[in-house]
């Protein structure tokens, strides 16, 4: 674990720098092919910038109310406590408003986005390994990892392996991106990349979870994490987003845009 690089750096705000400067960097460039200015383009990566940061302390503290006292830590976002579905819903709104506001089809943005979305979650991830959030549950497995007695993980179990959640959770939004990418090649119309992104993120996530540990008040029905039954939903979503954009329903929509 390596909270801090050199002793100054934070490893998680680096990787989440890394992530979001990759994102605008792959953004537009994608946004040429799509027909999206550039400063469109910019514009929108750091609302969604804003907005997602909001977002994923936003939905940690509404689903971990009884942990601030005072209230006002609900503000101390350098504490910890993040959660990556808040950021997503949030910032998929924005992108929805503002692409409104321009004139710009929401899923030629979304379709822009989202392999950005998916490589900057892929990154996240390794900094939340090296923080020593988002661990998993102990493990006999050959992949489990030993943290340092300090860790978060170590604090919960004591000095046992334990399943490297944030890792997998990695290796799976690598894996997507390539997925998205190969795909577009293969077989392509308006809300397949998105409608793609929230089905394999949604499949990827609810797999990962069983290994990650939960505080039991985020355990629900069937013993899924509250996160896992998001995933659910963002499977189906991606499903309808897909079969609407092999019918051809966004770009009759586009129209009216």
């Amino acid at each position: 674990m390596h909270p801090e690089i050199f002793g100054v750096v934070k490893s998680y705000g680096l990787m989440l720098a890394l992530s979001f400067g990759l994102g605008l960097w792959l953004s537009i460039r994608r946004g040429r092919v799509h027909g999206v200015k550039a400063d469109d383009v910019t514009d929108l990566v750091f609302a969604v910038l804003v907005s997602s940061l909001i977002g994923v302390r936003l939905f940690f503290v509404l689903t971990h109310l009884g942990e601030f006292h005072p209230w006002y830590r609900a503000f101390f976002i350098w504490d910890g406590g993040l959660t990556l579905y808040g950021g997503i819903i949030l910032s998929t709104v924005t992108v929805f408003v503002l692409a409104r506001r321009r004139r710009i089809p929401f899923m030629v943005m979304a379709d822009n986005f989202s392999p950005g979305v998916i490589l900057g979650i892929g990154l996240t991830r390794i900094g939340c390994f090296f923080a020593g959030c988002c661990f998993g549950h102990p493990t006999g497995l050959g992949c489990g990892v030993t943290f340092p007695v300090d860790a978060p993980a170590s604090l919960k179990f004591g000095q046992v392996a334990v399943h490297p959640s944030q890792l997998y959770a990695s290796g799976g939004g690598f894996l997507i991106f390539g997925l998205l990418l190969l795909l577009e090649k293969v077989w392509n119309y308006r809300g397949a990349t998105f409608g793609r992104f929230l089905l394999l993120y949604g499949i990827s996530r609810f797999t990962v979870d069983f290994s990650r540990y939960y505080e039991p008040d985020q355990i629900m029905a069937f013993g899924w994490s509250n996160n896992q039954w998001i995933s659910v939903g963002m499977m189906l979503g991606g499903l309808a987003v897909m079969v609407a954009g092999a019918r051809g329903m966004f770009e009759r929509s586009e129209a009216h845009v």
